[in-house]
């Protein structure tokens, strides 16, 4: 099996949106709700940037022609974004907190590389993408100073469960088609703008 597509599937929204829900609920769980709400806004904030851009270009044509940037990358926001912040949890001591955060950090980067190596995202989107990811985990773990409730054995167990099971199946979010659908419904189109389409120019 290739390397990069395996790669590109842990930043799948499948795998990533519910593991944020898993780092809010575990939060909300060890009573940490100051950090809980931090995580809401901060992730929330991001993915709202990413679902924003996607629709303005679906719907409207709305990008940058000389960047071919037709939207953030989802994945690579959500590597970002989730990986380190899910890592940092995985130890009790701080420092070995930080340093697992760094690796996935690293590991959100590959992600990133993968949608350029699968050819599926130009490198304006994919750098906006990380960009905007791993200043939402920094931004959040800087912020509660790393210092997180880790996960218990058995949920560290179910956390690299659904890792795995993700890098092997392969099933995937449908999201790109639902934001589609959405973007067609608001703009009123009967479909959705493509790469290669933009504002004002007619439609191919």
């Amino acid at each position: 099996m290739d390397f990069w597509p395996i790669i590109t599937r842990l930043g799948d929204s499948s795998l990533l949106a519910p593991a944020a829900v898993f780092i809010l609920v575990w939060l909300l769980y060890r009573r940490e709700t100051t950090k809980a709400g931090l995580w809401v806004l901060t992730f929330g904030f991001s993915t709202a940037l990413v679902v924003s851009s996607k629709l303005a270009f679906m719907g409207w044509g709305i990008g940058i022609p000389n960047l071919d940037f037709t939207g953030i990358s989802g994945h690579s926001m959500m590597a970002g974004a989730v990986l380190p912040t899910l890592a940092a949890q995985l130890f009790p001591s701080r420092r070995l907190g930080l340093v697992a955060a760094g690796l996935a950090a690293l590991l959100a980067v590959l992600v990133g590389l993968s949608r350029l190596a699968i050819g599926v995202h130009s490198p304006a989107e994919v750098y906006a993408g990380l960009t905007l990811g791993l200043a939402t985990s920094a931004t959040f773990l800087a912020a509660t100073r790393a210092s997180l409730p880790s996960f218990q054995p058995a949920l560290l167990l179910v956390v690299l469960a659904l890792g795995l099971g993700q890098a092997a199946t392969g099933v995937r979010a449908p999201t790109h088609h639902l934001l589609e659908r959405i973007a067609i419904h608001l703009a009123d189109r009967p479909v959705p703008f493509q790469r290669g389409q933009w504002a004002g120019q007619p439609d191919v």
